[in-house]
């Protein structure tokens, strides 16, 4: 893999006002780029880290969440698919999932690395799914893995393609928390994570690239949920995955579980009673 040295993160703006140039790339048998994009001495911003906390209700205690981390590096991701050189359009791409291992949580003053790459393309029912890795690293050693999974619908690779999953008939949990997200929930998300993605802003633009109307973000979902159980110290690791998405406006609700070291989180639709998403948290001891 080859290394490029990036001397500034982009802001996530800049990344979809020139993310309608990929939308003519066709995707037919694709085949990633093995660039490794750089970025050296990132830190947080502390206006920033408290409006992602009052946001998402995330506690002030000395380290930065994971998925604030997240918003500040995944511009450099998303770049790295701006680039002639990647074969797949941004605009449209749907979320699948995140997988995050933290072996050790950052303090709110302590610079770090970037490090990015897409890897792991493969067919889907629906088309190609890959990966982007984000790499948080300090003094050389790696710190976190933040790990999002894409779907690009209608991009045929060769070979066979897997069939569709049968998913089991979701039984509700017993709720034990609910959310009410309006209509104006992705905006001022957009406004915080700096995710201008269209999907996401207002009925007529998501209907433009194929939703009934705007969608929550799913790093949004994701970090409201993490907010009162991710660990302040520790090694821990996490995944959440998307079922299907909320429609905004959203009533939202949700079960959160315990055992000694593992968290699961569940939210479904109370009106439909279908999943919205499955997150599980695991200490290690």
């Amino acid at each position: 893999m080859g290394a490029e040295l990036v001397e500034q993160i982009p802001s996530m703006g800049s990344v979809y006002a020139k993310a309608v140039k990929t939308l003519g790339r066709k995707g037919r048998n694709p085949v990633l780029p093995s660039t490794v994009l750089v970025h050296r001495s990132a830190a947080a911003d502390p206006g920033g880290l408290d409006a992602f906390r009052r946001a998402v209700g995330a506690p002030a205690n000395g380290v930065l969440p994971s998925l604030y981390v997240h918003s500040l590096a995944f511009p450099l991701a998303m770049s790295l698919m701006l680039r002639g050189d990647f074969p797949l359009p941004l605009l449209g791409m749907i979320h699948l999932r995140n997988q995050v291992a933290v072996r050790r949580p950052l303090a709110e003053d302590e610079a770090f690395d970037v490090e990015v790459r897409s890897e792991n393309l493969a067919a889907h029912p629906k088309g190609a799914a890959f990966d982007l890795v984000v790499r948080i690293v300090v003094d050389g050693q790696q710190r976190m893995e933040l790990r999002s999974t894409f779907l690009a619908k209608g991009v045929k690779l060769e070979g066979a393609v897997p069939e569709k999953s049968v998913h089991a008939a979701f039984d509700p949990p017993q709720r034990t928390a609910s959310w009410t997200l309006d209509a104006g929930t992705g905006r001022r998300w957009a406004a915080v994570a700096g995710d201008y993605n269209p999907i996401h802003l207002s009925a007529l633009s998501a209907k433009a690239l194929g939703m009934p109307r705007a969608i929550a973000h799913g790093i949004y979902l994701a970090a409201r949920a993490l907010s009162g159980i991710e660990p302040a110290a520790g090694e821990y690791r996490w995944s959440i995955e998307f079922k299907t998405p909320v429609v905004l406006p959203a009533s939202v609700d949700l079960a959160f579980t315990r055992t000694e070291a593992v968290f699961e989180v569940a939210a479904w639709s109370p009106r439909k009673g279908k999943p919205h998403f499955e997150l599980t948290l695991q200490t290690q001891p």
